[in-house]
């Protein structure tokens, strides 16, 4: 059992090293890595789709039932191939339904914060992540390929960082494991 748990390191170094180069891409090379990252997801999506007509059809030949899965089918192959084929203006309009939903929080959060009595707590909290979260849901609303491509950039930095910590919990791993293995012998 220490044995497996001490090749890990390896598992975690690699998965570090992934999260940084797609951190570096997405600082870099933004725009290519969003359209890139869609377009795979895009692919994942159909293909999701199409296992799932099969099994439909699998589920028709048996007499089950087959009514959702074909509906929820038939949706995950549309968006697939809209993300896939149509990636960039697939990620606009996502962007767009996001920032409607965001304006839409922010003004209820502002409504509630000026309906809520002063003597209670939220108050700030409610005006302060409502007014936020309606200027994030304008700046989406308003560019969204640019601010997903922001987005995007701060992942980056977020994975470089997480990357980072991986690859130093790794050492640390691999260096503990090696003082154990020189201690039993």
């Amino acid at each position: 059992m220490e044995k497996d748990i001490s090749k890990r390191w390896a598992t975690l170094a690699v998965n570090g090293a992934i999260a940084i180069i797609f951190g570096v891409l997405a600082i870099f090379v933004p725009g290519a890595t969003l359209i890139t990252v869609v377009t795979y997801l895009g692919i994942v999506v159909l293909l999701t789709g199409i296992a799932m007509l099969t099994g439909v059809i699998l589920n028709i030949r048996n007499g089950l039932g087959y009514g959702t899965d074909l509906a929820e089918a038939i949706v995950l192959i549309v968006i697939g191939i809209l993300l896939t084929f149509y990636t960039q203006q697939s990620l606009q309009v996502f962007v767009i339904i996001i920032g409607s939903w965001a304006v839409l929080v922010g003004l209820l959060q502002l409504f509630f914060a000026f309906k809520v009595a002063p003597e209670l707590h939220g108050k700030n909290t409610l005006l302060i992540n409502g007014g936020l979260t309606l200027l994030f849901g304008i700046i989406l609303f308003f560019n969204p390929f640019q601010a997903a491509v922001f987005v995007l950039v701060l992942t980056g930095i977020l994975s470089i960082l997480v990357g980072t910590i991986l690859i130093i919990l790794a050492m640390k791993m691999k260096n503990f494991f090696r003082q154990l293995e020189q201690m039993g012998e």
